[in-house]
């Protein structure tokens, strides 16, 4: 039996590398965003756990080293988080448009996947009614020859 053959499935395949391809640079961004959540996360305990070191000396004698210490660990840790938001909102526009790209890519890939099955039902009907046509063919061939026989005889 025929082999069904889509003339169209370089491009199909083509499609799907491009929308793979979309959805790694998505996922690559997306793991980007979760870096930066950890760190800010990982910024704000090291603050919390110093607060409390500072609260703990400021009981009894006063050391103000430490609390100029405190000072300059939570005037550079708000630094590293100020920073860490702002590529953090960059990111986010660029996790948006690699989302909108995927999801043009996947409808693009779609169309072609729809029109695949389409080109395929229609060869399978095209296959049937050959296979249909044959099969008559066959059936009147024997009928003839029966005819003939009885003739004969």
């Amino acid at each position: 039996m025929a082999k069904f053959a889509f003339k169209l499935d370089p491009v199909l395949r083509q499609r799907q590398m491009i929308e793979d391809q979309k959805q790694r640079e998505l996922a690559q961004l997306m793991r980007k965003r979760m870096i930066f959540h950890n760190q800010l996360r990982s910024i704000q305990t090291e603050l919390t756990d110093s607060k409390g070191q500072l609260a703990d000396g400021l009981i009894g004698e006063v050391d103000m080293t430490r609390v100029a210490q405190f000072a300059r660990f939570s005037g550079q840790s708000q630094v590293r988080a100020q920073t860490i938001v702002r590529e953090l909102a960059g990111l986010e526009s660029r996790i948006v448009e690699a989302q909108k790209q995927l999801v043009e890519a996947m409808r693009q890939r779609k169309a072609l996947d729809l029109l695949r099955d389409k080109q395929y039902k229609a060869w399978k009907r095209t296959q049937q009614r050959r296979e249909a046509s044959r099969l008559d063919d066959l059936a009147t061939q024997a009928y003839t020859r029966q005819v003939v026989m009885e003739v004969k005889t």
